[in-house]
């Protein structure tokens, strides 16, 4: 007799399996409840970063660099380069990239969060249906979905942070790159 291909897992290898992401459902509620908070506060800093900016554009497109002396003018790259002149394009170039770091993580994982907080409640869920307990079936889609919901604005946010970030570095390496090829 030729052995089977495929055994079904036992009974209680599935429950331990289960159980294991059960435990992981708390740590990713609680990571998207960080991120969102996170989100908030990088949302207050850009719009900070926003004004600082506002208020020194003519001083920035003067192209006077050596006025920056500290991030807290608005343009953080152009106020490095302003400490240290030797940095290279390269240098710049990563420390904008230091820079978008944490938003861009945000942006990306954010999500992935979500889309296992909605999951990890779903197989209890099923379970309650079959049971025809739909209280607790309704109470545990609601975690679900809210935890989605919440973790998707957080990646909107950050996904809009990160591409007004992105596109300010830019245009603080273009000002260095043309302050530089002046003064060669």
């Amino acid at each position: 007799m030729a052995p089977r291909l495929c055994r079904r897992e036992p009974q209680q290898g599935r429950k331990v399996f289960a159980n294991v992401t059960e435990l992981l459902l708390a740590p990713v509620r609680l990571a998207i409840e960080l991120l969102f908070v996170f989100s908030l506060f990088e949302t207050g800093r850009l719009l900070v970063q926003s004004g600082l900016r506002y208020y020194r554009r003519r001083a920035f497109r003067s192209a006077d660099v050596a006025i920056f002396t500290s991030a807290r003018d608005g343009y953080p790259i152009v106020a490095q380069y302003a400490r240290n002149p030797g940095l290279s394009l390269d240098e710049l170039d990563v420390l904008a990239m230091r820079q978008l770091e944490a938003v861009r993580i945000a942006t990306r994982t954010t999500p992935m969060l979500g889309l296992m907080a909605t999951l990890i409640p779903m197989g209890p869920a099923l379970v309650a249906l079959t049971k025809n307990d739909t209280a607790h079936m309704s109470d545990l889609l609601r975690s679900a979905f809210s935890s989605v919901v919440l973790a998707l604005a957080s990646a909107c946010v950050c996904f809009w942070i990160a591409s007004v970030r992105r596109r300010w570095c830019a245009e603080e390496l273009i000002a260095i790159k043309r302050r530089a090829e002046k003064t060669r």
